[in-house]
């Protein structure tokens, strides 16, 4: 999937609306670590678990995000497909259905 880059204005992320959306990375949301936020390839499909509707987001460390010349970014290490501390479930990973990559020229890749 192609996805796309939500701007940054005066700090404050657009949040993503659009499977493949993405927006960062950006500082405020968690602590002093740099966050990107979006919502993965799946997060529309009529079949995608509930887990997998909701924005998401990693942070670095532990991943890493570069820049590229297109105006993309690149996620590096993987975007898991478990997201831990579910609404009402504590300390249960709730598999979403997507693991993958963000890489440059804004393509969202499966593992």
């Amino acid at each position: 999937m192609i996805g796309r880059r939500l701007p940054v204005v005066e700090g404050k992320m657009t949040w993503p609306t659009e499977p493949g959306d993405y927006c960062g990375p950006v500082i405020g949301y968690t602590g002093d670590l740099p966050a990107v936020f979006f919502l993965k390839p799946n997060a529309r499909d009529a079949d995608a678990p509930i887990s997998a509707r909701s924005v998401q987001h990693v942070t670095s460390p532990p991943h890493t995000f570069r820049e590229c010349a297109d105006g993309s970014l690149e996620i590096r290490n993987s975007i898991g497909e478990t997201k831990a501390h579910a609404v009402g479930i504590p300390d249960i990973d709730i598999p979403d259905g997507w693991h993958g990559y963000l890489d440059e020229g804004h393509v969202w890749r499966t593992v």
